[in-house]
C-alpha cells in the first residue's frame, strides 16, 4: 500500500461486536422490569446454614489477629552500604559482625534521630553474617523475602550488582541505534482503551444472561465444589508458607527487654562471629513489651 490521508473513525469491526449484543441487551431490559414486579410477590422463606453456629467465635479471632499483627514498631537495618556505617571505598565495602552489633548499639543511643526508641521495650535482633560476597547476597535475598524492608533490600540489591559487575567487567557492551523498540499493548493508547471499555461493558451485560442458561441445581453443586477447593487452599497457603520458615544459615537472633541502654548492653554481651565474618547486615525491632510476639516465636526465641 501507498501513503494516504488519516480518516480517523470508529473502527467498524468494533462498532460490529457493540451490534451483536443490542438485541439481547433490549430485551434483557424489559425483562428485568418483569422480574421487578414477580419479586415484589414472593414470600420467601430461608434456611441459616448449620456452620454458622459454629463460627459464632470467628470475630473474636479475628480481632486477636488484629492484634497479634497490628503492633506498631521501630525498625533498624545496618549494613556495609551504608554511609559512616560499613568499611572500605568505592566497590570494596564491607561490614564485620561485631562491628555491625556496634553499629546497632550506637543508634540506639543516637539522640538526633527523631524516631529512636524510648522508654520501656522489648527487642528482637536479627544479625547475619558471611565471608564471602557470594554466599552474603544468596543470605540477604533469602532475608528479603521474609523481611522486604526497603533498607534490607537495598543492601540486597547493591550485592547482586556488585557480582554482576565482577562477572562481567570484561565484557565491552554494545549500544543500539538511536530511537527504541518498545513493548506496548493496544490498550495503551487511550481511544483504543476507552472503546475496549465501552463495547466490553455492553458484552459483560449480555454475558450476565447467557450464563442463565445454566441449571440451578448445577450451579449449586458448582459454588459447593469451589467453597471446599476454597477451604482446602486457604490452609495449604498457609502449610506452604510455615515451611517458608525454615532454612536460617548463618543467622542469629536475640530476644532483650529493658530500656535502649540496657538493650545496647545485650546486643553486644556476646559476639557470635568474629571480623572475618566481613559481610553482614543486621536487623533490630523494638516495641512496648508484649509487641513483638510474632518476632520471638519467628526464631524460636
Amino acid at each position: 500500500m501507498t501513503w494516504q490521508r488519516a480518516q480517523v473513525q470508529f473502527p467498524p469491526s468494533a462498532k460490529s461486536l457493540s451490534d451483536a449484543v443490542d438485541a439481547t441487551l433490549a430485551q434483557g431490559k424489559g425483562e428485568t422490569s418483569s422480574a421487578l414486579l414477580r419479586l415484589g410477590e414472593i414470600s420467601p422463606s430461608f434456611a441459616t446454614n448449620p456452620t454458622a453456629s459454629t463460627a459464632t467465635g470467628s470475630g473474636a479471632t479475628q480481632n486477636s489477629l488484629v492484634d497479634l499483627f497490628g503492633a506498631e514498631m521501630r525498625a533498624l537495618v545496618v549494613h556495609p552500604y551504608q554511609e559512616s556505617v560499613g568499611q572500605g571505598e568505592s566497590y570494596s565495602r564491607h561490614l564485620s559482625a561485631p562491628n555491625a552489633q556496634q553499629a546497632l548499639v550506637a543508634k540506639l543511643g543516637d539522640a538526633w534521630d527523631s524516631h529512636k526508641p524510648a522508654g520501656t521495650l522489648e527487642a528482637v535482633c536479627i544479625l547475619i553474617a558471611e565471608q564471602t560476597l557470594t554466599t552474603f547476597a544468596a543470605r540477604l535475598k533469602a532475608a528479603c523475602q521474609l523481611f522486604p524492608i526497603s533498607e534490607l533490600c537495598e543492601a540486597e540489591h547493591r550485592a547482586e550488582q556488585l557480582l554482576r559487575l565482577e562477572s562481567e567487567k570484561s565484557v565491552l557492551p554494545g549500544a543500539p541505534l538511536g530511537g527504541h523498540w518498545r513493548p506496548r499493548r493496544l490498550t495503551q493508547l487511550q481511544t483504543a482503551r476507552w472503546a475496549s471499555q465501552a463495547i466490553g461493558a455492553e458484552i459483560a451485560s449480555a454475558y450476565g444472561y447467557e450464563v442463565e442458561n445454566t441449571n440451578p441445581l448445577q450451579e449449586l453443586q458448582t459454588l459447593a465444589t469451589k467453597k471446599q477447593q476454597h477451604l482446602d487452599r486457604v490452609r495449604a497457603e498457609t502449610e506452604t508458607l510455615a515451611a517458608r520458615f525454615t532454612g536460617t544459615g548463618n543467622t542469629y537472633c536475640l530476644f532483650a527487654t529493658g530500656t535502649t541502654r540496657q538493650i545496647a548492653s545485650r546486643v553486644t554481651s556476646s559476639h557470635p562471629f568474629d571480623h572475618n565474618h566481613v559481610f553482614s547486615a543486621a536487623m533490630l525491632f523494638t516495641a512496648a513489651p508484649g509487641e513483638l510476639t510474632v518476632l520471638k516465636e519467628l526464631f524460636g526465641l
